[in-house]
């Protein structure tokens, strides 16, 4: 696939996977659309970016005036959409308390999972016409693998997974090609994994924003279903379909340390 000449939206811009993202794909020569919340920083971002026609577009994913202001903004200023990556997400790690824990699902849910089906529902329409297109929705492995002190950030993830699984099939008369990324713990700047940077064993399992923004760009030019990263957390699917009883009893022994902090990108 060449990048030359596509135009890319990428929500969650302002740090972590999606500015790694956004600066990758303008360095393959596309042209970059960034959205987030925190306008110093995006401003930023853009500034950074090689190439020009790169534009700077403040949001809440959840606002959804505001996506489908999003999407004139794209229509206006570049007259068509190439590739959608919908990274925007954060979380609230804390243990499920029934009553207590509805304001933090509600909110996880709003911006992890409707966030993604407002920002590709507004900008659809430019995808159709700038066909053949496609949308990478970045997901993480909680939505097939869940752990503790999450139970709002994994059913959002579940979810994503499931949402682009049916609209792949339902887009792809249209010639949308809807992808999944799902990393596993990454440290960032909303996600810092002290709990894993710190462990003698387990920090060997977090992966990279680079090898995160390297597998959208995969999925995208492979027209690729799903890309987990690092890729072999694929045989964590083989315990659980083989030996579920002792994949769960393990699942719950190493769950906490994953927990992040609360930060919206």
């Amino acid at each position: 696939m060449e990048w030359n000449g596509k135009v890319c939206v990428v929500t969650g811009a302002s740090s972590g996977i999606g500015k790694q993202t956004a600066l990758d794909l303008a360095e393959a020569g596309a042209t970059v659309c960034c959205v987030a919340r925190r306008t110093a920083e995006l401003d930023a971002i853009v500034r950074s970016l090689p190439g020009s026609g790169h534009t700077a577009f403040r949001a809440d994913v959840t606002d959804r005036s505001a996506m489908e202001a999003l999407a004139q903004h794209v229509d206006s200023t570049y007259g068509r959409c190439d590739v959608l990556v919908n990274n925007a997400g954060f979380s609230r790690g804390r243990e499920f308390q029934g009553i207590e824990s509805l304001e933090d699902i509600d909110a996880v849910m709003e911006t992890n999972f409707f966030g993604v089906v407002n920002c590709t529902s507004y900008l659809l329409d430019l995808l159709e016409r700038s066909a053949p297109s496609n949308v990478v929705n970045v997901a993480s492995v909680a939505g097939r693998f869940s752990f503790g002190n999450a139970s709002a950030y994994c059913a959002s993830k579940f979810a994503v997974v499931g949402w682009s699984e049916s609209i792949r099939i339902d887009l792809a008369s249209r010639g949308v090609s809807v992808s999944l990324v799902e990393p596993g713990p990454i440290p960032t700047e909303g996600f810092t994994q002290e709990a894993l940077v710190d462990h003698p064993v387990l920090r060997f399992a977090l992966g990279s924003t680079s090898g995160v923004s390297a597998a959208i760009r995969d999925a995208v030019e492979g027209d690729k279903p799903q890309r987990v990263t690092p890729r072999w957390y694929y045989l964590l699917q083989i315990p659980k379909v083989v030996a579920p009883r002792l994949f769960r009893l393990g699942a719950a022994k190493v769950a906490s340390p994953r927990v992040p902090k609360e930060r919206k990108r």
